[in-house]
């Protein structure tokens, strides 16, 4: 079990972002760049990343592209997962200097600690108090998640699959970041009473938030990137500060931007990262455009 959140820890760590409502392209998993300085295509397909390795065979022409490009480029290099799992477990740890006694007042640790109890059969703060309050809110949207993937294989889900298959044809597979790169998004942009506050209000706000699951699934599987945007800022009942939601979206875009261009001109490519990466003003797809690229849906 600690494996299997810690997994889906990584896989949602990669995912999390918020959103613009606003109405940029949309309708397609699957995305031609060329144009520019470009002598061959490469795709961009956006992902889900708890979902099975098997749906890469749904998307039309998703296999296809995979195996005509000269690479596979993902959010970070899974090749080694054991040993970003290990960083994550680190990254998790609370501090020895600090307690939820020094975070929370009574009335607010109790609360925290009961719903938390509830949630995972008996576990409140007493018992998961070695980890950071962003530790804590990963673990249980992990929970939430696993009820509607109860038979997930975390060794073939749509990311790895995809660069399973690269390795397998004896392709590069290149990363966008590393772990330590998203160990800070998670653990380094908030302090701990923030991440303690975030945690406070997500509890509070816990059936609301929870319950958006299967909405962002659906609209995933409709390939509506608009509306998944749309939801997640109409649903953010805890806002962000402007710092936290740029790391998680708009810095990570813009810090693959000064990449991505360089690595389709060296190799026709497959880049596959989370679907939100590719939708609204600040998403891939937007850059691309602007940055001169022609961005053609790959239908649906």
């Amino acid at each position: 079990m600690k494996r299997t959140i810690l997994l889906i820890v990584l896989a949602i760590a990669a995912y999390s972002v918020y959103a613009q409502p606003e109405n940029y392209k949309s309708g397609s998993l699957l995305w031609k760049i060329s144009g520019k300085d470009l002598s061959k295509p490469s795709y961009l397909l956006g992902t889900f990343h708890l979902k099975p390795g098997e749906f890469l065979d749904s998307i039309p022409r998703a296999k296809a592209a995979l195996d005509a490009c000269e690479q596979v480029v993902g959010e970070v290099n899974m090749s080694d997962m054991a040993a970003m799992m290990m960083q994550m477990q680190q990254a998790m740890m609370m501090t020895p200097d600090t307690t939820y006694k020094m975070l929370y007042s009574e009335e607010e640790y109790q609360l925290v600690s009961g719903k938390l109890a509830a949630l995972t059969g008996g576990a409140g703060l007493d018992q998961m108090a070695m980890l950071k309050p962003a530790a804590i809110q990963l673990t249980i949207i992990s929970l939430t998640y696993m009820k509607y993937f109860p038979d997930i294989n975390l060794t073939n889900v749509l990311d790895i699959r995809i660069q399973s298959e690269a390795t397998k044809a004896q392709k590069p597979v290149l990363g966008l970041e590393t772990i330590d790169d998203q160990i800070h998004v998670l653990f380094g942009v908030m302090d701990l009473q923030r991440q303690a506050d975030a945690l406070l209000c997500g509890m509070k706000h816990l059936d609301e938030s929870m319950g958006l699951i299967s909405e962002l699934i659906n609209d995933y599987a409709e390939a509506d990137l608009n509306k998944l945007l749309l939801r997640m800022e109409e649903s953010e009942f805890c806002p962000s500060l402007p710092v936290e939601t740029d790391a998680l979206n708009k810095d990570r875009n813009n810090a693959w931007m000064k990449k991505l261009p360089d690595i389709m001109k060296d190799k026709s490519s497959f880049i596959a990262v989370g679907a939100l990466h590719l939708a609204g003003k600040d998403g891939l797809l937007n850059l691309l455009e602007k940055a001169g690229y022609i961005v053609e849906a790959v239908g649906f």
